[in-house]
């Protein structure tokens, strides 16, 4: 089984509620997720990311207040999916304009694997009206 995390940020993509979904399709515990929205439309700083929800702990998160925030968990096992619930993200420069799910196109997506492996992807939306990224290696 290739080593595999699918993020989706949920949609409509004009939405203003910011939620990141992320399942791991791999055979190997993830152990830290990434997210840089510098290669966004429009750069984005995370001002919070959220609230968190699923079978991993949830050991920290770093990057607050930036355009990189990173994820550290611990028995993120594979098969399991986790969520981050309201994230506040806004535009770097611009606080006062609210950003949409679909203003994450272009970001991407880094994961560090148990077994020591890396995988990136990038966000771009899907015929559903989410915006998706798989990060395979």
């Amino acid at each position: 089984m290739a080593q595999e995390l699918v993020a989706t940020f949920s949609g409509p993509l004009n939405s203003f509620s910011i939620n990141l979904t992320l399942q791991n399709a791999s055979s190997s515990d993830v152990r830290e997720v990434g997210v840089s929205a510098r290669t966004a439309k429009f750069p984005i700083l995370f001002d919070s990311f959220g609230g968190f929800s699923g079978p991993a702990v949830l050991l920290g998160t770093d990057g607050v207040d930036t355009e990189v925030v990173t994820a550290r968990f611990s028995n993120f096992s594979p098969n399991d999916t986790v969520m981050f619930s309201g994230i506040d993200p806004d535009f770097q420069g611009d606080v006062s304009s609210g950003v949409r799910v679909g203003d994450f196109q272009g970001s991407r997506l880094l994961v560090l694997f148990a077994d020591g492996s890396t995988a990136f992807g990038e966000f771009e939306p899907t015929n559903d009206g989410t915006m998706r990224a798989v990060a395979t290696m």
